[in-house]
């Protein structure tokens, strides 16, 4: 398993301070997923942590980052699922996005395709009609934000232009 795809853990201070723990993660493991020993195996995950403005000492942030080792260890190796009642949500460190919502829902929306696609030879014709319905809406969503992209792409085109940080030549 990679461990740049390790869950956060409740209770770890890198995964509930550093927005991004995979980045701190590949700092800590070899590309082929085995963890950093040694004198400096922590140095630059600690250099990567403290360039994000967080200035502990160095023995402490050795101990931050030994905990986030192991535990990334254990889910690289399938240790034990956490039981539902231990499970804790970590809140984002900002605020939710829309693109990110956006995304979030796209994903759930193509998991859902795939169980359809899956099901489609025990749907019925109304069914079938329906889900087809949904494909040329999806179709037409993503053709409305083509569209909107190109739009807003000429509007920063025209206010470089407008500016003079453009020569108006194409690229």
């Amino acid at each position: 398993m990679n461990g740049a795809l390790a869950p956060r853990k409740a209770g770890c201070w890198i995964c509930e301070r550093v927005a991004s723990p995979e980045d701190v993660t590949v700092r800590l493991f070899s590309p082929g997923g085995v963890r950093l020993q040694g004198r400096g195996s922590t140095r630059a995950a600690a250099a990567y942590v403290e360039g994000m403005g967080y200035s502990i000492s160095r023995d402490l942030m050795t101990r931050r980052l030994n905990v986030h080792g192991e535990h990334v260890e254990v889910s690289m190796v399938g240790g034990q699922p956490a039981t539902p009642g231990s499970l804790a949500r970590i809140e984002p460190a900002g605020p939710a996005y829309w693109l990110d919502a956006n995304q979030a829902a796209v994903n759930v929306g193509f998991e859902a395709l795939g169980v359809i696609h899956e099901r489609m030879g025990d749907m019925e014709d109304k069914e079938l009609v329906a889900v087809a319905k949904l494909g040329v809406v999806a179709a037409q969503k993503v053709g409305d934000w083509e569209a909107k992209g190109r739009k807003l792409a000429q509007i920063d085109s025209l206010i470089r232009l407008a500016s003079g940080m453009d020569d108006g030549a194409p690229d």
